[in-house]
């Protein structure tokens, strides 16, 4: 089971929801409502970001635009 939840304000009494594509069209759904209290707090799930200290530590040490076999190793004749 895969959970939704889209905290939204109706227009003119109505919600549209766009659902994902990974949900089918052939199957039924449930559509749950509730009123969110106005002392609840609505928090959006913050991007990760990599620390700071990280930065300036990567090194690439090979060529990516090289293969990584050489042409003899693919039998091409």
């Amino acid at each position: 089971m895969e959970a939704l939840r889209i905290i939204t304000k109706p227009v003119n009494g109505q919600l549209v929801i766009d659902l994902p594509p990974s949900l089918s069209s052939e199957q039924q759904y449930e559509v749950i409502i509730l009123t969110i209290s106005s002392g609840e707090s609505v928090t959006t799930s913050r991007r990760r970001q990599p620390s700071p200290k990280l930065a300036g530590t990567v090194h690439l040490l090979d060529d990516l635009t090289t293969p990584a076999t050489p042409e003899s190793d693919w039998q091409l004749s």
